[in-house]
């Protein structure tokens, strides 16, 4: 299996983080990929500099379509001494909350015009169920749990872990949103 960073399914997301890839490199790929019979795991973000609902929408389906083994979604932070962090501190988007909660799950700790936190959990939530709630990767999935008794046991693990995480994510979204998440920006 190979592990695949395509972070975005936006050309101007891609632009915007200089990745040196397009959308068409990372198809071409993966339709490779695909050929030869190697797993892909995808690799994205959300809250990337210069993210809207809109690129996340357009993320979602791309990787819906380019229909990886899995998928791994992470929320994008901004660390001291990068260009993201200048980006995010220059902008008054960077907040004092934490990179992560106490049981060291991610947070957002960067916040843009009309995406506050608790959006951008919510998108780490939606990406993950649109992409694995359908019936092809569903069917996928079962196939192989039949199958194989030590991979229906990892994956009765993960479905418990990402049910539980699942919830977290969902109580966060209802307890923040609407709260902005702007009020203790770094100066």
């Amino acid at each position: 299996m190979l592990v695949v960073g395509y972070e975005s399914g936006d050309p101007q997301i891609l632009k915007n983080i200089k990745k040196g890839a397009t959308i068409e490199m990372a198809e071409r790929f993966t339709a490779n990929c695909k050929k030869l019979g190697l797993q892909v795991h995808g690799d994205f973000m959300v809250g990337l500099p210069g993210e809207t609902r809109e690129s996340l929408r357009r993320s979602v389906e791309y990787a819906k379509h380019l229909d990886c083994t899995t998928i791994q979604v992470s929320i994008a932070h901004p660390f001291p001494g990068t260009e993201f962090y200048d980006y995010a501190q220059r902008n008054g988007l960077l907040t004092l909350d934490s990179m992560l909660d106490e049981t060291g799950h991610q947070m957002p700790n960067v916040v843009y015009p009309g995406l506050d936190r608790a959006e951008l959990v919510d998108w780490v939530e939606r990406f993950y169920g649109e992409y694995y709630f359908r019936p092809r990767v569903i069917w996928r999935v079962v196939r192989k749990a039949l199958w194989d008794g030590a991979e229906r046991r990892r994956l009765y693990k993960e479905a418990r872990e990402y049910m539980a995480l699942r919830s977290k994510r969902k109580k966060f979204v209802a307890e923040h949103k609407g709260a902005g998440g702007c009020a203790g920006t770094a100066e």
